[in-house]
């Protein structure tokens, strides 16, 4: 089962959000960090299962997400 993540983030990055959600949710994140971070001034999740907020925050700075097919 997915687990529905719920937060908001204001004045922070993609990767430092990606640690709080690995640590509060217990899901690797690390491949999914951006090697170079970008900042991101506010974003909420309300109850999105992990793939979907990648895909908003990549979408948030403009980032194409990676293929894992």
């Amino acid at each position: 089962m997915n687990r529905l993540i719920v937060e908001s983030y204001r004045n922070s990055s993609i990767n430092k959000i990606l640690d709080d959600i690995s640590k509060k949710y217990t899901i690797d994140t690390s491949k999914d960090k951006l090697s170079k971070d970008i900042d991101i001034e506010e974003i909420k999740f309300k109850y999105r299962t992990y793939s979907e907020c990648i895909k908003i925050l990549y979408k948030s700075v403009g980032a194409l997400p990676i293929d894992r097919t």
